[in-house]
This record gives structure tokens, C-alpha cells and sequence, in this order.
């Protein structure tokens, strides 16, 4: 007890009536306000007891710096005279209790009421502050937070709720967690989370949600029951986290594993397969150099020719597809290459196509091997071309500076802020069905007839782009037509390569030594050679 009185005759006499009431305590007497502050910042008080007039100050200036330093400490006010005024402004101020020093038959009584209502207040003030601590964690965890009453009723959603799932705190409360229900689930799912949850468990799982928009989202869930201090069910409480970029990260990784795995396997039976085509063609040119009198055999080995070059290219984009083939990165001008490339491709589109070109880049340079961006270039028009199969329809292509802000491309490519050229290839075909869109540009994914399309045209493209930095966007509309854009970025301004001088072929005389472990190949290989050391020696 901290008892504040100038008098040591009344201190004395409150002390012995405390005593003599059974009163078990300690005590320190101070008679002004800066002993009182002077005791107050040392020690630790649980009562404290204060005459009213005291010199220089009074037990309302004591009480007010109490209350400023502890809003809960017990403070009884003593007064030689009644004053109700003072007694009522006392009690206004925080004092839990006003009684004359004349009479203290209420003291006792009222210390033992003050200090179990103390601790009662500081239980309580404890309670609030975790309380709010609780509210304020709940409140800003990233996480969605729903509590429900036993039937499912919403009671409380978090600030989380409200941003993942897109309705406002009003819109949910009263709603049941069904709101959220996205229709990719079986009954069986939710047969099971009932099973778990009506016999008093916790439900863990991964769960499809829909937002307001429509869009669904994923969520590991937790769903776990509230009971009361009788044991009863009071609430259902549910934890979500939103799980939808993991997912797609995931998703994103599992593909380009499988795509790592059938890079190297078709890449080694593309070499292998190489080793076999060589002599295949070797033999059909050395076949149409010594017939050229039986039209029948030439046009039979023409045929055999012209197919063994359409596995070649078959086995070059799969060589380019698991980035086994040779590239040598320098930097051209891609609006000269793609009117080079546009003229050789004219004379393979039927003229039931329109062919509309539209090109403004000139003199911007782009960073890359011109083999390959001629194979963009090729795979866009011929896939083109193919959509418009039989019909009446028009191919556009144009290419044009594009300054782009963070740019979404197709496979989870998010192009940077930059200057790109962008070419964009439309036709006014039948379109893509909207559940292929995302899978057109997967290795060996196809909607042409068999031996028509190998699949890999658009993943190559998609390969080589990348390669170079940039990114494909597709739109299309089935029965409209279909809008490849391809974006890549300007390259810093450089000094073109010049184009490589016509060379001739050496000539000399010598011995050939010939090493590779297929026999056909060797054959082919020095049957070849001597056809051509034999032609020369006949010229000369």
C-alpha cells in the first residue's frame, strides 16, 4: 500500500485499523506529489490510499497521475470534511472509492472489493489486448479466414476473404461457404468432408473455389470445429490458402521436365535416324544421275528423293525442338529477311488465298539465327495456309515497332517492359477449338489429319522465340480465323555481318580418307566422290 499523507497521526491511526481488521500488508508513507511520483516509478503498488488536501497539491492531481501511469490500480480518497463536490469529482476522475477519515468502517470492505475488482479489470484488459492482437493478425493474414456458425451460416470473414474471393465482408455474412462452390467436385468430395466434419474432426484438403468474377481459383483448406466450455459444437472455423500460382509453377515445371525428357530422346533418335536418311538420299541422286533416260525409274527415285527430304526437315525441327541443332546468334534486319522469306512462300499458297503484306520495320535489327526466324516465318504461313485449306480466304502478315508494357505470352512467358518488333500472322480459317488454344504450342500436339502435321511446327517456333528473348500471343475464334503475334526485342544498334561471298568448290588432286562406323553411309560417301573425281577427269 502506498499511502499519501502529510499527517503521521492519521497514517498511524489507518495503519492500526487495518491491522486490527486482519488487513495483511506493507506499507511506504509519502506527503507530496514528487515522493508520490518518486514511489510510483520505483516500486510496484496494489493499493493506493491518499488524503485529499495535501501541501502544494491535492488527491485529485495525485489521482490524475496515477491514472495517466495505470488505469486499473485501486485509489481510495481519504477526507477530514465531507465535500460532495470534490467526492463526485473524485469519482468522475477514476477513484474507486470517496469516505471520511472520521469514519473507515467501509475501508476494509471496500480495499478487499477494489483489489478483486482489479484483478478482475486486468484480467479483462488482458483478454481485450489479445483480443485485438487476435483480430489484427486475423485481419491481416494473407490467408482467407471464414468462421461459420454450426449450420454453415457465415458469421465472420477476414480482409483476406474479401480479396480472394472478391465479394465484400456484407455480401458474406449470412451467406453459407456454398457461395464459394465451384462445380469441378463430385458429390463424393463433399460426402467425405461432411463424413470428417459431422464426426467433430478436422478436414485438411485441396479444394477449387470460384470467385464473384467466375474465375476459379485453388485453395488448400482447413476446416476444423469451435466447442464451447460444455464441449458443444459452436462454430465451424475454415483457413484457405490461395494456391493457384503455385499450382501453375508447378504445372509449369512438370511440363518443362517433359519437355527436357523428350528433347534428349528424340534427339538422339534423330541422329540415329540422320545416319540412315543420308544414304537413302545419297543413292537416289547417284540413282538420277546414271538414268536419266527412263522417265519411269527418275520419277520413282524423284519420289524417293522428295520424301527422304521431308523426314530431313522433320528431323531438323526435332533437332531444333531439343535445341540439339547448330545456331549462330548475330544480329539482321528483320524486315529484309522476312520479304525474302515471304517471296519464296508465295508460290506455295493455292490463289484461292489472298496474300496481304504490310511490312514497317525497316532498318530494325533483331538478335538471332535468320535459319531459324525464317522457320518462324515458315511454320506461321504454312500452319496459315493449312486452316484455309480448300476455301476462299486472305493471309495477312505485317510486322511493326511495338513499345510493350509487362507483356502476358502463351506458355507462362511474361515479357518485360521494352521496344519489340512485333509480326503477326492472321489467316480467315476455321479457327482453334478455345480447349486447344492452351496446348497448340506442346511438342507432337496436332488437329491435322494423320501424316499431315507432326506437331512440332508451332513448339519450335515457340522454341526459337523464346531463344531469342521474345514471346507468342495467339487469338482465335472458331470459323473467324486465327492471330499469331510475335513479339522480339530490338536489338541495340550494331554493325550488320555482310552476307558471305559465293565460294567455289576447291579443286585439287589427293586421297580421300573416309571413317564413319555405317557401312551405307561409306558406300554412299565414296561411290559419290569417285562420281564426281570421274566426271572431272572426263571434263578435262
Amino acid at each position: 500500500m502506498l499511502l499519501i499523507e502529510d499527517s503521521p497521526e492519521d497514517a498511524q491511526l489507518l495503519v492500526i485499523h487495518l491491522e486490527g481488521h486482519g488487513v495483511d500488508f506493507t506499507h511506504a508513507r509519502e506527503d507530496s506529489l514528487s515522493g508520490f511520483l518518486s514511489r510510483l516509478n520505483a516500486e510496484t503498488w496494489d493499493l493506493v490510499i491518499s488524503d485529499f488536501s495535501l501541501p502544494g497539491t491535492d488527491g485529485l492531481e495525485i489521482l490524475k497521475c496515477l491514472r495517466d501511469r495505470d488505469p486499473d490500480l485501486p485509489f481510495i480518497l481519504l477526507s477530514g470534511v465531507l465535500d460532495e463536490g470534490a467526492a463526485v469529482e473524485a469519482m468522475r476522475s477514476g477513484a474507486n472509492d470517496f469516505m471520511l477519515k472520521g469514519n473507515l468502517a467501509r475501508l476494509v470492505p471496500a480495499i478487499r472489493r477494489e483489489m478483486k475488482d482489479a484483478d478482475l479489470r486486468r484480467k479483462q484488459r488482458h483478454f481485450e489486448d489479445e483480443l485485438r492482437l487476435l483480430h489484427t493478425a486475423i485481419g491481416q493474414t494473407p490467408d482467407m479466414v471464414v468462421i461459420t456458425d454450426p449450420q454453415g451460416t457465415i458469421l465472420y470473414v477476414n480482409g483476406a476473404a474479401e480479396s480472394i474471393s472478391g465479394y465484400r465482408r456484407e455480401e458474406l455474412l449470412g451467406e453459407n461457404p456454398r457461395i464459394f462452390k465451384s462445380d469441378c467436385h463430385d458429390e463424393a468430395f463433399y460426402r467425405v468432408m461432411w463424413k470428417v466434419l459431422l464426426r467433430g474432426d478436422t478436414w485438411k484438403g485441396d479444394i477449387m473455389n470460384r470467385r464473384k468474377d467466375g474465375v476459379l481459383w485453388d485453395a488448400t483448406a482447413v476446416i476444423s470445429p469451435v466447442y464451447n466450455a460444455q464441449g458443444e459444437l459452436q462454430n465451424h472455423l475454415c483457413t484457405a490458402r490461395d494456391t493457384t500460382l503455385e499450382r501453375q509453377l508447378q504445372g509449369l515445371l512438370e511440363q518443362s521436365q517433359r519437355l527436357e525428357t523428350i528433347g534428349t530422346l528424340t534427339s538422339g533418335i534423330a541422329h540415329d535416324f540422320n545416319n540412315i536418311l543420308m544414304p537413302v538420299m545419297g543413292h537416289a541422286e547417284l540413282g538420277l544421275a546414271r538414268v536419266p533416260g527412263d522417265p519411269k525409274l527418275t520419277h520413282d527415285l524423284e519420289v524417293i528423293l522428295a520424301s527422304a527430304n521431308r523426314a530431313k526437315d522433320l528431323i531438323r525441327q526435332i533437332l531444333t525442338f531439343s535445341r540439339q541443332g547448330r545456331s549462330e546468334s548475330v544480329q539482321f534486319e528483320a524486315q529484309s529477311m522476312l520479304a525474302e522469306s515471304l517471296k519464296l512462300l508465295r508460290a506455295t499458297v493455292p490463289t484461292s488465298i489472298a496474300f496481304q503484306v504490310d511490312l514497317n520495320a525497316r532498318g530494325r535489327l533483331i538478335q538471332g539465327d535468320p535459319t531459324q526466324f525464317h522457320q518462324v516465318i515458315l511454320n506461321l504461313c504454312t500452319n496459315a495456309g493449312h486452316a484455309m485449306r480448300g476455301i476462299a480466304g486472305r493471309l495477312t502478315v505485317k510486322l511493326m515497332d511495338q513499345q510493350l508494357p509487362d507483356t502476358p505470352c502463351a506458355m507462362n512467358i511474361l515479357l518485360p517492359v521494352g521496344e519489340y518488333l512485333c509480326l503477326e500472322v492472321s489467316d480467315t480459317g476455321k479457327g482453334i477449338p478455345p480447349e486447344h488454344l492452351d496446348k497448340v504450342f506442346l511438342p507432337f500436339f496436332t488437329t491435322k489429319p494423320p501424316r499431315e502435321g507432326t506437331g512440332l511446327g508451332l513448339s519450335v517456333s515457340h522454341g526459337i522465340v523464346s531463344a531469342m528473348g521474345g514471346g507468342i500471343q495467339v487469338m482465335s475464334q472458331p470459323g473467324t480465323g486465327t492471330t499469331f503475334k510475335v513479339f522480339l526485342p530490338v536489338a541495340a544498334v550494331g554493325e550488320l555481318l555482310p552476307r558471305p561471298e559465293d565460294q567455289t568448290t576447291p579443286a585439287g588432286q589427293g586421297r580421300i580418307l573416309l571413317v564413319d562406323d555405317e557401312e551405307s553411309l561409306l558406300e554412299m560417301l565414296q561411290t559419290s566422290l569417285s562420281s564426281v573425281a570421274r566426271q572431272k577427269y572426263a571434263d578435262q
